[in-house]
């Protein structure tokens, strides 16, 4: 991620352990830069780890975490990094987990098990330099250098240590503040404010830690488990409101291919617009969560609020638009000859107001799951990642040039957020961070000065996963 160093001297340090699904990372992270500035301490930087859901390192106390983490290791598995993964049967979750327990088990199975996850730098997705340095120009925020990290590749307390050069006891050197549940501690900004005169109750947490506290360690490291949860810091005075404004809406996707496929995408629905006479200007951008977790069991009203919000914009695209005319289109497509249809073989003949959507979802194959089949009979012109193959195409390419593993699963989920902003507005799927990340950090990029709208789904929203 960044250059290699040995700690300066005197150098003191930030450590937390990284857990769940891309978005609570990115949120985690955040919220330790945050952190790392207000204590003016240097952020311990893990990777980011993607990998199939049957792999997650879900949230659990610090030593949960830490054996978890232990498991994520090339060692003694590099010949897998050239294994043939064409042809391989899917192995079950259980097979997959037991089998990163246990790699040398079964070789095969183990490889599988070795092409199921990957990490990477931060900065393969974001420009993090240039977060951490132009903080120093956002003058609001108080801080005259740079936000300093220290590449952490390895999650093992040896490796810290090692690393760091801690000497003496761990025990001495590493400050733990571990979380015993998942809303355990919340730490106060009292910069600025007396919480010991004037103390208020945890609210959803379990305790409360006062940054002042924080400030008097003397440890080399200050260790904590989850950073997760965007209130888990708090922000009170007005340098520490302006930093976390700035680093929450800096981290914004960077990463050429993603951008490259993005373009060619929306090259594409431009020429689609023309060809089908679409009343409404651009397309409206949506996001269906369903696959883990507790969104399962709202499928149903997820989906049906996101219905009646594109009903709502297309009634009101209808009334600047008089025109009630079905659309014609002569001769068949390529695909429509081979029984494949296309966009437009499925949005030609449609009428001018038929609103236009781009759908990011989890479900697998969506136009043949029943989940959404009622969604695209009433919206035909709704379009959803695979409807773009060549910007697929492009993504397929990626390999991680480190371990050889396939990058596509994890390129396509940024694809599809990226497409989703573009939508000249957006509704997402209560208490998802990837609809959070959509709404909060990309759609502002590309539609400055401009506001989401009909999206109580945000303010109800407790981002819980």
């Amino acid at each position: 991620m960044f250059p290699e160093r040995p700690p300066a001297d005197q150098e003191r340090f930030l450590a937390y352990l990284p857990h769940s699904g891309f978005h609570n990372q990115r949120m985690s992270l955040e919220t330790a830069l945050r952190l790392a500035a207000y204590l003016n301490r240097t952020l311990l930087l893990p990777p980011l780890y993607m990998c199939e859901k049957a792999l997650n390192i879900p949230w659990g106390p610090a030593p949960s975490l830490l054996e978890k983490w232990k498991t994520r290791t090339r060692e003694g598995v590099e010949y897998c990094k050239d294994y043939n993964m064409a042809g391989r049967p899917r192995p079950t979750p259980n097979e997959l987990r037991n089998a990163l327990e246990n790699p040398h088990g079964d070789r095969d199975l183990g490889c599988v098990a070795y092409h199921s996850w990957t990490t990477v730098p931060w900065t393969y997705f974001f420009d993090l330099p240039k977060v951490l340095v132009d903080v120093v120009h956002f003058a609001d925020a108080n801080l005259t250098e740079p936000i300093r990290v220290f590449d952490r590749p390895n999650m093992t307390i040896s490796w810290l240590a090692e690393r760091l050069g801690i000497t003496e006891s761990i025990e001495k050197e590493i400050y733990w503040i571990e979380d015993f549940v998942r809303a355990d501690y919340r730490i106060l900004d009292d910069s600025e404010y007396d919480y010991r005169l004037y103390p208020e109750p945890p609210g959803r947490y379990q305790r409360t830690i006062l940054l002042s506290d924080l400030l008097e360690r003397q440890e080399k490291v200050i260790h904590f488990g989850s950073l997760f949860y965007p209130d888990r810091v708090e922000a009170r005075s007005d340098a520490h409101i302006a930093l976390a404004s700035y680093i929450v809406n800096a981290l914004d996707i960077w990463n050429q291919e993603i951008l490259d496929a993005t373009k060619l995408a929306e090259a594409q629905i431009r020429t689609w617009i023309n060809e089908t006479n679409r009343a409404a200007s651009g397309f409206l951008g949506a996001h269906l969560r369903t696959a883990d977790g507790g969104f399962v069991h709202v499928i149903d009203s997820s989906l049906q609020r996101i219905v009646e919000w594109i009903r709502k914009v297309a009634g009101q695209d209808k009334q600047h638009s008089d025109d009630p005319l079905l659309l014609t289109r002569s001769g068949p497509t390529k695909r429509q000859e081979e029984n494949v249809p296309t966009f437009l073989d499925r949005c030609t003949g449609q009428p001018a107001g038929s609103p236009l959507v781009y759908l990011a979802t989890d479900v697998h194959h969506p136009r043949s799951s029943p989940i959404l089949s009622d969604f695209f009979n009433e919206f035909p012109c709704a379009m959803i990642l695979s409807d773009f193959p060549k910007s697929v195409d492009e993504l397929d390419q990626i390999y991680n040039t480190v371990d050889n593993v396939h990058m596509l699963p994890y390129m396509i989920a940024l694809m599809d957020a990226n497409m989703a902003a573009k939508g000249r507005d957006f509704y997402g799927t209560e208490n998802s961070t990837f609809s959070v990340y959509i709404a909060g950090h990309l759609w502002p990029r590309y539609h400055p000065g401009q506001n989401i709208s009909l999206t109580p789904w945000i303010e109800e929203s407790d981002i819980v996963s």
